[in-house]
This record gives structure tokens, C-alpha cells and sequence, in this order.
């Protein structure tokens, strides 16, 4: 680091890649040095918009993880790429900011905390539902005792049906939107899962299923379930309208439900809307809203300054730990393989 400032190469200047540019390009703490995409005219295009020269542009990643100039990495491409690109970041020095989920792979996971350890660099992992006020806010009640001791945790995340073209082929949808439920679970619950029961359907017919449904048991006697589908209809009332270039809906919704209270919170809500002779929205104000001059504020503005600020620091997030990451996956893992295998997996203390 120089001059108190994080020196960052962003792999992947798609969809999502291009949020982060947006975010990353505005703090004060942080230099874009280097850009990277198998896709050369994407990758020309980001550069143009963000003032990268063509010398810092990179086909191969690994390109842009041996430069020198560079103090760390956002990684921000396909699921499967990302736990040997952070292994490769790790290995050559880097810092390792990571969109979810951590890898594709449980013993990848654990290979990936001990060249953390290793090697002294930080991994941090953008789950972004935690720096979503709701739900810090629902993480502080449960810490605080107000809601008495937990015992269940309900989640739900259902996403549009169009969507799903762009993933039934390529990744398991508990990688790509469950991780989301399991991380809160996990969070709340703050203890070891147990047991994991699962069940998966293919009603569209792709490689991997567009419906799941897990049933977690934990150390600490909490019962956690968890449901995602990918067939949400068009009709929908459509809350991602701004920012993200997508067209759709995400319905999610997370109870924590304790001996003293519960805590509720519901991402798809009519508590702002818009409505049209055409359509009507419920626009998100939390993932990633625009603000003045256009830039991007809510979870994800937060997540990426919490993590440039423990870059700086040399400090392991409290927010986002990578051991909890690492669980996670695990318990990922373990829905795949009790959907396949129609059993109850389970998951021994290592």
C-alpha cells in the first residue's frame, strides 16, 4: 500500500463487476490499478469508463494477479473461477475481496483459510446481506438477547423465472442464491450446523434444480430452514429497477424466531412503491440504490469500504470472518449431497 492507498485489480467487468467499479471508483482509499476479462470487448469497455489504461487491461487473470503494482484483488467472476483465483491471488501476496459465494467446493474452502493463514493475507467474502441495515439490525437483537434464546430460523429467497437461463446450466443454485440464506442462518445462529436434510425439483428442466429446500439442525438446538426457487412469473411486482441492469424480482424474506420474540424482515415489500399504468414496483433502497450524482450507496457501498478499510488495517473483517464463509460452503456442500442422495448428511466437528 502506498500513500494510504489500496492499489486494487477488479477481475470480471461484467454485470456485478461493474457495481463494484462504480463503488470502488469513488473512495478515496483506493486506486483502480488493473482491470481483467476473457471477454476483450467488455473489458476495453470498462476500461474506457473508468480511466484505465490499455497497458492494465488483462485477457488472463493471472496476468493481473502477478503484477507487482498491485496490493489486492476483487474477484467478481463466474462461481466456479473463484476459489483457484483466490488461491493464485493468496500465493502471490494479494488481499482477496471476493463476490460470494467463497468457492464451489468444501475442501477448497479449507485449502483456501490456510493459505490465508499462510500467507497473512485477508479474504473477504462479499456477503452482502450483512451489511444490509435490516438485517444487522436483526443480527444485534439476537446478540442483545431481546429476542431470548432462538430457537428457529425461517429463509426464503425466490428470484425471477428468466432469470434462471442464465444459471440452470452453469451452477447449483444454493452457490448462487441459497448461499445468501445459509450465510444469515449461519450468522444468527452462531454455532456449528449438525445435520443438513435437503430436497431439490427441476420443473424447467436444466442441468441444475430451480427449486430447494434444506432443513438444518445446529449445536446449540436451533432448527433453521431454507427455500429458493427461480420461478418467480414476469407479472411480478419488480424491485430491482435501478443500478444492476437486470429487469426482475427478488423475493426474499428471513425470521428469527426466539422464546422472548421474533425478528422479520421482507427484502420484496409494498412500503415504497411506484405505481403505473403498466407496472408496478417496489424499489430496493437497501442493496444498491443510487444517490446523488449517480452514485451507489446502501449494502453493497458499505461491504466494499468495510472491506478496502481492513485491507488498510491488515485486519481479519468482524463483520464477514472467512472461518464463517467456510461453514457456509460446508453446509452447501451438504444440500447438494442430501438432495442426490436423499439422506439426512451429517456433518462431523473437524
Amino acid at each position: 500500500m502506498m500513500n494510504d492507498k489500496v492499489r486494487l485489480g477488479v477481475i470480471g467487468t461484467g454485470r456485478f463487476g461493474r457495481l463494484h467499479l462504480k463503488v470502488l471508483s469513488r473512495l478515496p482509499e483506493v486506486r483502480i490499478a488493473a482491470l481483467s476479462d476473457t471477454d476483450r470487448g467488455a473489458l476495453e469497455e470498462a476500461g474506457a469508463q473508468f480511466g484505465i489504461s490499455s497497458h492494465n487491461l488483462y485477457d488472463d487473470p493471472l496476468m493481473l494477479i502477478m503484477d507487482p503494482d498491485i496490493d489486492a484483488v476483487d474477484i467478481v467472476s463466474d462461481e466456479s473461477s473463484h476459489g483457484p483465483l483466490i488461491l493464485s491471488a493468496l500465493r502471490n501476496g494479494k488481499h482477496v475481496i471476493v463476490e460470494k459465494p467463497l468457492c464451489v467446493m468444501e475442501p477448497q474452502a479449507r485449502e483456501i483459510a490456510q493459505a490465508s493463514r499462510d500467507s497473512g493475507k485477508l479474504v473477504l467474502v462479499g456477503q452482502i446481506s450483512r451489511f444490509g441495515q435490516p438485517y444487522r439490525m436483526i443480527k444485534r437483537a439476537v446478540d442483545e438477547g431481546r429476542l431470548g434464546k432462538v430457537a428457529a430460523i425461517r429463509a426464503k429467497r425466490n428470484f425471477s423465472r428468466s432469470w434462471f437461463e442464465a444459471f440452470g446450466n452453469r451452477i447449483h443454485p444454493v452457490y448462487e442464491s441459497g448461499i445468501h440464506e445459509i450465510d444469515l442462518v449461519v450468522w444468527y445462529a452462531n454455532s456449528r450446523c449438525t445435520e443438513v436434510s435437503a430436497f431439490e425439483r427441476k420443473a424447467a428442466g436444466y442441468r441444475y434444480p430451480d427449486v430447494f429446500s434444506a432443513l438444518l439442525a445446529f449445536e446449540n438446538g436451533i432448527v433453521a430452514s431454507i427455500d429458493s426457487s427461480w420461478l418467480l412469473p414476469r407479472g411480478a411486482p419488480r424491485n430491482l429497477v435501478e443500478n444492476l441492469e437486470l429487469d426482475g424480482t427478488i423475493d426474499a424474506e428471513i425470521e428469527v424466531i426466539g422464546e422472548a420474540g421474533t425478528a422479520r424482515y421482507q427484502l420484496a415489500h409494498p412500503g415504497f412503491n411506484i405505481w403505473t399504468s403498466e407496472e408496478t414496483l417496489y424499489p430496493d433502497a437497501m442493496l444498491w440504490p443510487l444517490e446523488e450524482e449517480e452514485r451507489v450507496g446502501g449494502a453493497i457501498a458499505a461491504e466494499l469500504t468495510h472491506f478496502v478499510h481492513s485491507i488498510l488495517a491488515g485486519r481479519p473483517s468482524s463483520v464477514m470472518p472467512l472461518e464463517e464463509s467456510v461453514q457456509a460452503i460446508r453446509i452447501a456442500d451438504a444440500i447438494v449431497r442430501s438432495a442426490a442422495q436423499n439422506r439426512t448428511i451429517q456433518l462431523e466437528e473437524e
